[in-house]
């Protein structure tokens, strides 16, 4: 339970998201969800993530119909275009090669929603992030 008596739900699959909640101290209830995670053609990419963190909200109150629920959705636009989420190691290395010694820009939508009271807040941040040159092996 939170500090308002209310469970706190997190509908995500990333461990990353769990541990910096975790690490804030708040006591979550894992709620991962299935939902497509694409990026509509012509889709800019603030308004792709907050679409997707909102419909991972619509599914995660099918699961959960008290406390606070918490969705997000990221993704990293270098030059111009939308990296996706790596389809295997190999994959990785070449997501990493091109992040290397560049300046990216990762899109966050988030939302939080108390189901007792139906108060929302919902929006998107981004983020300008430098890669350092990173080695071969570093890689």
């Amino acid at each position: 339970m939170s500090k308002f008596n209310l469970p706190v739900y997190l509908a995500s699959k990333s461990p990353r998201r769990k541990k910096l909640l975790l690490q804030i101290n708040v006591p979550i209830t894992l709620l991962p969800v299935d939902t497509e995670e694409e990026v509509l053609p012509g889709e800019k990419p603030g308004k792709a993530v907050l679409r997707i963190a909102l419909e991972k909200l619509d599914a995660a109150e099918r699961k959960a119909s008290d406390g606070i629920i918490i969705t997000a959705d990221t993704v990293v636009v270098l030059d111009g275009n939308i990296i996706g989420k790596p389809t295997d190691p190999d994959d990785a290395v070449k997501i990493l090669k091109k992040l290397s010694g560049n300046t990216h820009t990762v899109f966050t939508g988030f939302c939080v929603k108390n189901c007792t009271t139906g108060a929302i807040v919902h929006d998107f941040v981004k983020t300008r992030v430098t890669f350092r040159t990173l080695g071969d092996e570093e890689i």
